[in-house]
């Protein structure tokens, strides 16, 4: 003789892949906001480093004796975060007057397709 319980208490088959499913979705969520926070901290430490390279740049043309002052050109190459990133420094030295010359330093990076500038400038004249 066996007898049927009729109150059991616990979860059904049904109820346990309910949460499963909202608990898969909800981490699905989370884990997309975890790769868009590191995207854009990525692109952050991008332009912080592009801040970086032009400052360097610049204090070495403010450094430059004033006859000696060019446009020109290059690359840097920086490695951060398991990345390596090439970025295209610019430096246009424009006349303003006799005595004094603006400088103007573009730093430029691309990331996922996307063409990003940072620029400096600055004006520096002689000793009359």
């Amino acid at each position: 003789m066996t007898t049927a319980l009729r109150n059991r208490k616990g979860f059904t088959l049904i109820e346990v892949l309910v949460a499963i499913a909202i608990l898969t979705i909800s981490m699905l969520a989370i884990l997309e906001a975890v790769v868009i926070t590191m995207e854009h901290n990525l692109n952050n430490v991008s332009r912080d480093e592009s801040v970086r390279i032009a400052e360097a740049k610049m204090n070495e043309l403010r450094n430059t004796t004033f006859a000696s002052l060019v446009s020109g050109a290059g690359t840097v190459t920086r490695n951060f975060r398991n990345l390596t990133r090439t970025f295209t420094v610019q430096w246009t030295v424009n006349n303003l007057s006799a005595n004094s010359i603006a400088i103007v330093v573009m730093v430029t990076w691309t990331h996922k397709g996307v063409q990003h500038t940072h620029s400096v400038t600055s004006m520096v004249s002689t000793d009359v």
